[in-house]
């Protein structure tokens, strides 16, 4: 018999071919995900930029309605300039709120820039700003001006001016009205939701200047880099792109050693956010997912070495074999039988291994994708495994912190729903009965938690709104009177007017003094949680109950005295009751619009006021004269005004409404510019009504 000869190095050759596609194929692998990793990371940071620059603008949207709404005060008033310090100064600190942490001081000068009244000092510091170019502007006729980065002359920090030009008569120029911007404000919201802690960024002006700066946690022992005034290129990246030119548009730059992106802020062409990041810190997870699998891929390699190094032994026992089939033919089949046997379990075991490898990166992959599955699952097991008091109590801690979260979220996205006013309430028929069974099934166990008796007395009647919006708004209310009535009474009680009913929550709580009962529906504002306890909520429950009210045409009322327990009514109307005349309705608020009306006739309408279209101007002068109204002029394309257009506007103050490009001058009118921001102008037209 000839023996066999086996090709043992063709085989070996093969398997190196193997080894080197397979360690190509992990390395294009390894490049692939970091290029992914780094546009999802660069994605995340342009997503904080527009986030930023969407919280610069409303912010700054805040400040301009509140400069055009004292500015139409005072220039109604035109005593201004003769009040004394003490009037001047209280004026200006009572429009100053909570709500808007983002301005340091409100400031008012004389027609010769004298600093007349401010709201930080009774008596305002002697200076001048004549010299200010924001102050210049306004002199020369300009509407409104902004100004900045620039060290303020009663604080001596950088500030960030927006001014109003306030006027005598006509077109006397009287004087200006000045916000002098918080700048700390936006670095502190930056902080607070920055991706990373390497990360930087800076709100600039249209050259580049910095007005806000951002700067890295990891350089906070050093000396800040960054000041008013400096041209971000220089600090942002360490002044890798002090050479570039960067536009004022959105854009993602990719340097050497750092990411920059631009975001410029809607509704303010000469502000952008700009932020730098190292690309380091972008790839940083990648490069843990690189380690892990070049450990792994070691880890295959060596099993794979092993098989090789089994196969190649098989190898030459079989050639062994061969050579002792010349010396004993007899026992030729029961040797290559046990060969074969041998070689079988061997190719079984490396098998088995490539099996278990397969089975392990599935379970890695699976776990990487599932981290907060993961998180669920390990605070069960520890809330199963806590034995002694303090395990229990710190297991307890972690769950009402995640509640507290979840509560929390749940109110700003209600709150952001509702402000984007596209919610339409569903209104069915809904007996009282059952609405007052369904809140005390829910707020039932709460109220026993905190030893407050709820109690519930319903009429028998029938509302027709919707049920989830009204159950949302009354249970925001006996949450907050069961908060705010620890071992005390909760009544709840539905009571007879005219063709409605008028829903009460009672309390015998601490009450609500009465200099604060208008502020508790203002978004964040809590009585008695100064120091902002994140345990006592957002302080969005009120506001979220007001805003449910606007939304199914119900009115919610406050009656509370301090020592005497708080009641909050609602009052909707009803399909059955006793036979009572109905009320007189209130006019709704009357806009005569000139021009495409577009869909502004439509969300008009859906905001309360009643919408009327005229045809020309003429149309329009008959229709205000024949009773009150609000005049909207749509300008389209032209940016030109007709002369009886401007004199209807200065018998009739309203709105006009004009494309991008068009900067009109003093026109009687609130001028604004296409794309126009629902909120904004929902806000103009309620200050004009």
């Amino acid at each position: 018999m000839r023996p066999i000869a086996f090709a043992t190095p063709p085989v070996m050759t093969l398997g190196v071919i193997a080894l080197f596609l397979l360690a190509a194929t992990m390395a294009l692998d390894l490049v692939s995900s970091r290029r992914t990793e780094f546009n999802h990371a660069t994605r995340q940071i342009e997503q904080h930029d527009r986030m930023l620059a969407e919280h610069v603008a409303r912010s700054f949207d805040s400040i301009e309605v509140l400069l055009d709404e004292m500015r139409l005060t005072l220039q109604e008033n035109g005593s201004w300039l003769q009040w004394n310090a003490g009037t001047g100064h209280q004026y200006l600190k009572e429009r100053l709120t909570r709500s808007l942490p983002q301005i340091r001081h409100l400031l008012l000068f004389d027609a010769a820039g004298n600093q007349r009244h401010a709201s930080f000092a009774e008596v305002a510091p002697l200076i001048n700003v004549a010299d200010r170019p924001y102050f210049r502007q306004l002199a020369d006729g300009a509407e409104r001006a902004r100004y900045g980065p620039y060290v303020g002359r009663n604080s001596n920090r950088p500030t960030y001016a927006v001014a109003r030009r306030l006027t005598q008569g006509k077109e006397r120029f009287a004087g200006a009205l000045m916000v002098a911007i918080e700048p700390e404000y936006f670095e502190q919201f930056c902080h607070t939701t920055r991706p990373y802690d390497e990360f930087e960024a800076a709100i600039v002006n249209g050259e580049g200047k910095i007005i806000a700066f951002c700067r890295s946690l990891g350089s906070a022992g050093e000396k800040p880099t960054g000041a008013a005034g400096t041209d971000f290129r220089q600090v942002l990246a360490s002044g890798e792109f002090a050479s570039q030119t960067i536009p004022a548009n959105r854009i993602v730059i990719e340097g050497k050693e750092f990411v920059l992106a631009s975001e410029p802020v809607p509704g303010y062409p000469d502000l952008r956010v700009v932020s730098s990041t190292p690309k380091d810190i972008l790839v940083k997870g990648w490069r843990q997912h690189a380690l892990r699998a070049l450990a792994l891929s070691l880890l295959s390699l060596a099993a794979l070495a092993w098989a090789g190094i089994l196969i190649r032994r098989q190898f030459l026992q079989l050639t062994a074999l061969t050579a002792e089939l010349k010396q004993s033919h007899e026992t030729l089949e029961e040797r290559v039988h046990t060969a074969t046997q041998e070689l079988q379990v061997r190719r079984a075991e490396a098998e088995r291994l490539a099996e278990a490898k397969s089975r392990f990166f599935a379970a890695a992959s699976h776990d990487l994708r599932q981290p907060l599955h993961a998180l669920q699952l390990f605070l069960g097991d520890l809330s199963r495994l806590a034995e002694t008091p303090e395990q229990k109590v710190l297991v307890q801690r972690i769950e009402t912190a995640t509640r507290s979260m979840t509560g929390q979220l749940r109110s700003l996205l209600d709150i952001s729903r509702l402000d984007m006013a596209n919610i339409v309430p569903e209104r069915v028929t809904l007996e009282v009965g059952t609405l007052f069974g369904q809140l005390a099934a829910t707020y039932q166990p709460a109220a026993e938690s905190a030893g407050v008796r709820l109690q519930f007395r319903p009429r028998k009647t029938v509302l027709e709104t919707d049920p989830a919006l009204l159950t949302r708004l009354l249970g925001n209310l006996i949450d907050n009177a069961i908060k705010f009535s620890p071992g005390g009474r909760v009544l709840v009680c539905a009571r007879w007017r005219a063709n409605a009913v008028r829903i009460e929550v009672r309390d015998n709580g601490k009450g609500i003094p009465g200099d604060q009962q208008q502020s508790i529906y203002d978004e964040f504002y809590q009585i008695g949680n100064v120091a902002r306890d994140p345990g006592a909520g957002l302080g969005l429950g009120l506001a979220i109950a007001h805003r449910i009210a606007r939304l199914l045409g119900a009115h919610i009322s406050l009656r509370s005295g301090t020592g005497h327990g708080t009641t909050f009514a609602v009052t909707l109307p009803s399909r059955s009751g006793p036979r009572l005349q109905p009320a007189a309705q209130p006019a709704a608020p009357r806009l005569v619009l000139v021009g495409e009306p577009g869909d502004f006739a439509l969300r008009a309408r859906r905001w309360g006021y009643d919408v009327e279209i005229a045809d020309d101007i003429a149309s329009a002068r008959e229709l205000l004269g024949s009773g009150q109204g609000i005049p909207v002029i749509v300008c389209g394309d032209s940016c030109l005004l007709p002369a009886d257009t401007l004199a209807l506007l200065q018998q009739h103050p309203g709105v006009v409404i004009s494309a991008a490009a068009c900067d009109m001058p003093e026109i009687g009118a609130y001028h604004l510019r296409e794309p126009i921001k629902p909120a904004r102008l929902r806000a103009l037209l309620r200050s004009l009504h």
